[in-house]
């Protein structure tokens, strides 16, 4: 990857051609995503670069949603949701992995540009997250589902899906 990021910034240097720019050795999903992201990042944030291609060992539409990814964290282009999402830490005590993988494939349809913000405790939600459009601060047995940082409805854990995404989609 660092290879391939010197021999971007030194044709660059020395050609106006077009730049197709491609980390080829990435690997697996989780590899190549990350050297994919560095490498293809940094030569985007420096100005290098017309057109790009995520490689992975994986799925093709991995390496489309990674490269779209990418876009928007450099803030180029935006297509669909900005996800945001914490880590979870001590505080969060309800089953947040589960949430985040039965909310990405609907999230992943949606072509406006909007930011969700799905959170795993009531502390961060509606504070950290408080630009997004849309999110959820989840508490124990429960959660706050919030527009704009304004708390909009609290349900029970075993609505928490259902409730936000007829949020999500209303008018």
């Amino acid at each position: 990857m660092l290879t391939s990021i010197e021999s971007y910034k030194i044709f660059s240097n020395q050609s106006h051609y077009p730049l197709h720019l491609g980390i080829t050795e990435a690997g697996t999903l989780i590899c190549g995503t990350v050297k994919s992201s560095i490498g293809i990042g940094i030569l985007l944030y420096e100005g290098i670069g017309d057109t790009i291609r995520v490689s992975l060992t994986d799925d093709e539409a991995q390496e489309v949603i990674v490269a779209w990814n990418i876009l928007k964290a450099l803030k180029i282009r935006f297509r669909g949701v900005n996800l945001i999402s914490c880590p979870t830490c001590g505080r969060c005590k309800v089953d947040f992995s589960y949430i985040i993988k039965e909310l990405e494939p609907h999230l992943n349809k949606i072509k406006k540009n909007i930011t969700v913000a799905v959170m795993g405790c009531e502390v961060n939600g509606p504070g950290e997250a408080k630009e997004a459009d849309i999110g959820i601060a989840c508490g124990k047995g429960f959660a706050l589902i919030f527009k704009k940082g304004k708390v909009i409805e609290k349900v029970k854990e075993s609505q928490i899906i259902e409730r936000f995404l007829f949020h999500l989609n209303e008018p």
